[in-house]
């Protein structure tokens, strides 16, 4: 059975499939001197260009009641094409590992890999924009420049869905103006939770080693398929020879 900081974590990863960003700090309101259009063809040439990366990021995810809220940090990798890991390293020891064929979730407490359908991860106009780097928000929401937490180095990107989607209700973008880089994104969703990632100490790479995104299977480890059934040695062999 999934835990709720692990349903969180999911989620997380589902909706914000690749970020790269250092952390907010807002400055007194003030317009950007870009147009939204040509800010927008900025962030999508930047990411465009963007091979591979390494962050740490920050996790928080709170309920609509206000009543629970989550934490998690840790370090992420991305390398294009589709290849992503989140180590977590609080509040416990996890990792996450995804690409456009398999995703996987280790959790070395309890000595288990669960699976996940990458399909269904990146399923989403948000997910697939992210996962693949290609920036073009309009396409599938409504975006808007919030001109009060805006200012000369920095811009909010408020967006709405052009079709309706209880997961997303409204997405919130800071955007770092001279780097043309996320800086932080947040997501509400119909309920009214909350669920926000920032990153620190972005590091752009050419190439990662491609071991990061391997099935590694420890000694003693039961690996769960995408309906809760072990899988036997052979089944673990042939996913392990897919991330080759």
């Amino acid at each position: 059975m999934k835990s709720p900081m692990r349903k969180s974590i999911v989620y997380g990863i589902g909706m914000w499939i690749l970020l790269g960003l250092i952390c907010p700090s807002l400055a007194p309101a003030a317009e950007p001197s870009l147009s939204l259009q040509e800010l927008l063809d900025k962030i999508q040439q930047r990411y465009q260009s963007l091979q591979a990366y390494t962050a740490y990021f920050k996790q928080t995810t709170t309920s609509s009641a206000g009543s629970l809220t989550t934490e998690a940090s840790g370090k992420l990798y991305y390398q294009k094409p589709r290849q992503m890991r989140w180590d977590y390293e609080t509040p416990e020891i996890q990792t996450f590992v995804a690409s456009d064929q398999m995703a996987w979730l280790y959790v070395p407490a309890e000595k288990q890999i669960s699976l996940f359908d990458a399909k269904n991860l990146i399923s989403s106009p948000l997910s697939r924009t992210f996962f693949d780097g290609v920036f073009e928000l309009k396409k599938d929401f409504r975006v808007q420049l919030d001109p009060k937490q805006s200012n000369q180095t920095s811009a909010l990107l408020v967006l709405t869905p052009k079709v309706e989607d209880p997961s997303i209700q409204t997405l919130r973008l800071q955007v770092d103006l001279r780097t043309f880089q996320l800086m932080s994104l947040e997501t509400q969703d119909v309920l009214g939770n909350t669920n926000r990632i920032t990153l620190e100490s972005q590091r752009e790479k050419p190439e990662l080693d491609a071991a990061l995104f391997r099935l590694v299977v420890p000694p003693e480890t039961v690996v769960l398929d995408a309906d809760g059934r072990e899988l036997n040695a052979a089944d673990i062999q042939k996913l392990k020879n897919q991330t080759r």
